[in-house]
């Protein structure tokens, strides 16, 4: 029993210089903002913001684009199904909108990896 009152004797102690440490700690990082920041606040101007110049995609753009799109996922599709470009066919295609966060995302493709 007298061995257990002193290991419970030292945890306790430690805890103590422990907490007081770092509450030390704590005022001198206090202490050492307000010291940099000096005794009155001062106004920092930061830069001028540019006002961001929006370009208008042209629709001819937009077309090129899409055409790129619907090349790269015709490819994409005839290596997974070991064929050629020939013999597939998009007519459409779309962006599907989704409100998972990317967490999510990739906590699925984790595990889809690990189950194949």
């Amino acid at each position: 029993m007298d061995e257990l009152m002193k290991g419970l004797m030292v945890t306790v102690i430690g805890m103590g210089i422990t907490f007081l440490a770092l509450t030390a700690l704590s005022y001198i990082l206090d202490l050492f903002r307000i010291i940099a920041e000096g005794s009155s606040p001062k106004k920092v101007e930061g830069p001028e913001q540019e006002e961001a110049v929006i370009e208008k995609r042209t629709h001819e753009e937009a077309k090129e684009e899409d055409l790129e799109l619907v090349a790269v996922i015709t490819a994409a599709i005839a290596a997974s199904l070991d064929t050629t470009v020939d013999n597939l066919k998009v007519r459409s295609f779309r962006k599907i909108h989704s409100n998972v966060s990317e967490w999510k995302k990739v906590g699925r493709i984790n595990q889809t990896e690990r189950i194949f």
